[in-house]
């Protein structure tokens, strides 16, 4: 994007909506740091989402220039002091989703500056960024959560072992590991059939619940000797039987 405008320099800020803040990653020298602008008319990237306005800006430092837009916009010279880098012109635009925030572009020193040619190609580019970023987000909430997930699964005090409709294991924890003897890692398991890595579970009141499980979509309590396993239907977005989560725990 910053080539395509003819800027010397392009940042992205995302939208933090718990904080209210936009925040960039930047380098300074050769270390990334994140850096956070209060979403307020103390920065132009903070005044553009705020007012969801379009600044078009030949001279930052141009008080005159500035006081016509708003006269309590600001432009942050901090950065500009601490990298010694001199912003001149500006082109900010907010980058929306369905009507809503999710970030801000800035184009920095364009030569001659920018333009309502400029403006115009960033804001058909800022639906497209929108997407972008929504579905960046969504990726980044789905590993977090995963990380997440299986951290609680290798650290919960009970055997878990997740089985899809073919009794296939997709996962299974290390205190199942333990509580079936160590005879196989979960790596080994995962992927292959759970009565074909447990033979002399087939035909037990354990098989038959997941059996009754599979068929009714409703939670059911298996007993063996000395364990008890809870069979739990995990369902799609309509209701369908996508997976069996079965929890074992100690009867003594």
């Amino acid at each position: 994007i910053r080539a395509y405008l003819g800027a010397e320099r392009g940042t992205l800020f995302l939208y933090d909506k718990e904080n209210n803040e936009l925040y960039s990653k930047v380098l300074e020298g050769e270390e990334l740091v994140e850096i956070r602008v209060p979403v307020n008319k103390e920065s132009l990237a903070g005044y553009t989402a705020l007012t969801g306005k379009v600044l078009c800006i030949k001279d930052v430092y141009d008080e005159r220039e500035l006081k016509a837009i708003d006269e309590e916009i600001h432009f942050d010279r901090k950065w500009d002091e601490k990298t010694g880098y001199r912003t001149k012109s500006i082109l900010a635009i907010p980058v929306n989703l369905k009507s809503e925030l999710v970030g801000v572009f800035q184009a920095l020193n364009k030569p001659g500056g920018f333009n309502n040619d400029d403006i115009n190609k960033m804001q058909q580019l800022s639906f497209l960024l929108g997407i972008a970023i929504n579905n960046a987000l969504l990726h980044q909430k789905v590993n977090d959560l995963k990380i997440l997930n299986d951290y609680i699964i290798e650290n919960i005090d009970e055997g878990i072992c997740i089985l899809d409709k073919d009794k296939k294991i997709l996962l299974a924890n290390r205190f199942l590991e333990l509580m079936m003897g160590s005879i196989f890692s979960c790596e080994d398991i995962r992927g292959k059939n759970f009565f074909d890595i447990f033979p002399y579970l087939q035909n037990t009141e354990l098989s038959n619940k997941i059996e009754e499980t599979l068929e009714t979509g409703i939670t059911t309590l298996a007993t063996l000797e000395l364990m008890i396993i809870k069979i739990i239907p995990y369902l799609d977005e309509k209701g369908r039987i996508k997976n069996l989560v079965t929890i074992w725990y100690s009867s003594l």
